[in-house]
């Protein structure tokens, strides 16, 4: 069995249920643990957290992780949503030492480990709201549990790289050299993508679940900077096949912090070793606008952000929203001091995992209902 999650703080959770599916003859067995998931705005009762290592490993020397929300009563191939945490930003200030001193991050406490990703993907699901990592996201739950209730299948793999999710070893690489280690945060989304396209794939990784998954429907949610990472996905090559995207509050056009050195020195230093020179000087090409002006975005697309958001500045963000509403896609602009919305707002969450279903706009129809 996978060695559980190093998540203290989860105190709302059962006592786990382990189980243990064999795959094809001659193969291992894909084992994975398997935890109730309830929270606050949960409707279904049969909702299940599965729990994955990959081949991918965080800087620490760990496996990374893949999680995977799903429900034990669909009948039907399900919808899937790959959904990408925020927060996933950091990097090395200072070097190990020889004397045991660990190096020193951007971040009081490191983002750069398995047990910090793992902690993130948690609060992103509702089970960590007592010590948040990242209070100013307000994650309560509420979007994995719209998109639960929807019959949604929830991928959400866990960055440990702090790269923004743009970094993919060997194919967009950060400064190895200067850095000490390679990140992986595009690989990470790209591969829980495949995990749901490719069935070898999925094998290879020791990835199983027992639901079926409707690969027609498949669509990115990113919170916070996790969507640069649905930018990232939509602008690789080959693109990505996917029915939907849907992102709140992300740092779309970095340029912005760029060109505010006094506010976002400590950040844009972060953003040399991620991307380089040569990538820092066209930043914003990795962008959510870059992919709607490239003709990159998938039929549904929808943008939740505030033109008052005091984490992300509104040069960052106000042109991908005019981009994106004359693409023809839902955006809302809450007009508000709150940095994200989706994932603390029932309602709104509701109607946007109503929009990536059938495309409907919040208030054109009633939100759905849990099948």
């Amino acid at each position: 069995m996978l060695p559980l999650p190093e998540c203290a703080v989860v105190t709302v959770l059962l006592p786990l249920l382990f189980a243990c599916f064999k795959p094809v003859a001659d193969l291992p067995p894909l084992n994975f643990d398997q935890v109730p998931y309830s929270n606050d705005f949960l409707e279904v009762s049969d909702a299940r957290v599965s729990v994955f290592d990959t081949s991918l490993t965080c800087p620490d020397g760990a496996p990374a992780r893949v999680f995977a929300l799903w429900r034990e009563g669909l009948e039907a191939d399900a919808p899937v949503a790959i959904l990408l945490h925020g927060g996933a930003f950091d990097y090395v200030l200072a070097p190990a030492t020889g004397d045991g001193r660990p190096a020193r991050t951007y971040r009081a406490d490191s983002r750069l480990t398995r047990p910090w990703s793992v902690t993130k993907v948690w609060e992103t699901l509702g089970l960590n709201t007592l010590d948040p990592v990242d209070p100013q996201e307000a994650n309560l739950g509420a979007l994995p549990a719209a998109l639960t209730d929807a019959g949604f299948v929830t991928i959400a793999p866990a960055n440990c790289w702090g790269d923004l999710w743009h970094n993919e070893a060997g194919v967009v690489d950060n400064d190895v050299e200067a850095e000490g280690f390679a990140r992986d945060g595009r690989a990470a989304a790209n591969n829980a993508l495949r995990m749901v396209t490719e069935p070898d794939f999925a094998l290879e990784q020791g990835f199983q679940l027992p639901v079926g998954l409707d690969t027609t429907q498949i669509h990115l949610v990113g919170i916070g900077d996790g969507g640069r990472g649905v930018a990232e996905l939509l602008l690789r090559e080959p693109a990505a096949a996917v029915a939907g995207a849907l992102v709140d509050s992300p740092p779309d056009l970095l340029g912005a912090w760029l060109a505010d050195p006094v506010t976002f020195g400590d950040e844009a230093a972060g953003l040399l070793p991620i991307f380089g020179d040569d990538a820092l000087a066209r930043v914003d090409d990795f962008s959510l606008r870059a992919a709607a002006a490239a003709g990159r975005l998938p039929p549904r697309v929808g943008l939740v952000w505030s033109s008052a958001d005091p984490q992300v500045p509104a040069a960052a963000l106000a042109p991908t929203a005019a981009a994106l509403a004359a693409a023809g896609a839902w955006v809302e602009d809450r007009e508000d001091t709150a940095h994200t919305a989706l994932n603390s707002d029932i309602e709104l969450a509701r109607a946007a995992a109503l929009y990536l279903l059938d495309g409907t706009r919040p208030g054109d129809a009633p939100a759905p209902v849990a099948r």
